[in-house]
């Protein structure tokens, strides 16, 4: 004959993975801690917060993703960018994953890495914002001037009113010395944005002052 287990054990058992080892506080209480930590500017804190639960949440998708951006903004790039990695191994359609590892890879000059990275949001996303506009930003970095231009030229299709992404292409011009279509942009930007830093000192570059 089978014996019956208590129901206060049974109750026990079930609230096991969901409670800390070490505190007895739940799996969401450390989650809004962080939360808070993050809101004060205290992230190395909202780390530690974090990382109470790192075992219980091991295979958590969310909690690595979070984690990833706490190390960003944290500055500590190295472990962000193998936290986001470990996001994306858990789910290998996430955009949003592939946008948040490709933050601490720029960071670091990683630039072909984080090439990668977009190139891999665009065949889940080729309509994405951000992966173009972060592409435009690597290759301008890399110095693949006259692909930075055509990624550019691809956000603007969409966002024609975007005047960094206006800005990004007039310089990315200005460094094929394309200088007759970069003046036209740079000047477009001043009309709309007259004090535009880096408008201004193209045209000055462009002119000659």
């Amino acid at each position: 004959m089978k014996t019956r287990r208590p129901i206060a054990l049974i109750l026990l058992l079930i609230s096991v993975p969901f409670l800390t080892q070490a505190s007895g506080e739940s799996i969401p209480q450390i989650y809004q801690q962080s939360y808070d930590e993050e809101g004060k500017g205290n992230y190395a804190e909202a780390i530690l917060v974090l990382m109470r639960i790192e075992r219980l949440e091991e295979k958590s998708y969310l909690f690595h993703l979070r984690l990833g951006w706490l190390n960003y903004l944290g500055k500590k790039f190295p472990e962000s960018a193998s936290t986001y990695q470990k996001a994306v191994r858990l789910n290998k359609d996430s955009v949003e994953a592939r946008l948040g590892l490709m933050l601490p890879l720029m960071a670091q000059g990683r630039w072909a890495e984080a090439e990668k990275v977009g190139k891999e949001i665009l065949l889940l996303d080729k309509a994405s914002y951000l992966a173009n506009s972060r592409l435009a930003y690597i290759y301008y970095n890399m110095k693949s001037f006259k692909e930075a231009e055509a990624y550019y030229r691809r956000v603007l299709q969409s966002y024609p009113g975007d005047i960094e992404m206006q800005a990004g292409l007039a310089w990315s011009l200005l460094k094929q010395d394309k200088r007759e279509e970069a003046e036209k942009v740079c000047l477009e930007i001043l009309k709309y944005v007259p004090n535009h830093v880096t408008a201004n000192v193209g045209i000055k570059m462009i002119r000659g002052k």
